[in-house]
């Protein structure tokens, strides 16, 4: 049994290497833990994509400028911390909605230091 483990931990550590962003699972989150990549951190809520929207607006007016708005396809972008900002907020069921903040330097170079921000924000914002 110990042999299959070590060779999916293997197998695992091979695919992120090779696929260089792959989301590295972590924490708990408010519907089971979040996600991390190089840009990005993406969490699922058991609330409404209104409610999550809401609160990522507030939360980016808060901390930096809002550039582009649109609330039917429940996106944000946003200067904050000198870094390009956005944030999705899509239904995945009928009661579950994934938030994904992603940020992004002017020479598109990840900021992932600003997206965790802003997600930490959102989320104790949620509480």
């Amino acid at each position: 049994m110990n042999r299959w483990v070590l060779t999916l931990a293997g197998l695992g550590m091979i695919a992120v290497n090779l696929c260089g962003c792959a989301a590295l699972l972590l924490g708990a989150g408010a519907a089971g833990g979040y996600a991390i990549s190089r840009d990005s951190v993406i969490n699922h809520f058991d609330l409404s994509q209104g409610q999550v929207y809401g609160a990522s607006r507030k939360v980016v007016r808060e901390m930096g400028l809002i550039t582009e708005e649109d609330e039917r396809r429940g996106r944000l972008k946003a200067l904050v911390e000198g870094a390009n900002v956005t944030i999705t907020v899509k239904p995945v069921s009928d009661k579950t909605v994934q938030l994904r903040v992603k940020a992004r330097s002017n020479l598109f170079m990840p900021k992932l230091d600003v997206a965790q921000a802003v997600y930490n924000k959102i989320a104790k914002q949620l509480e």
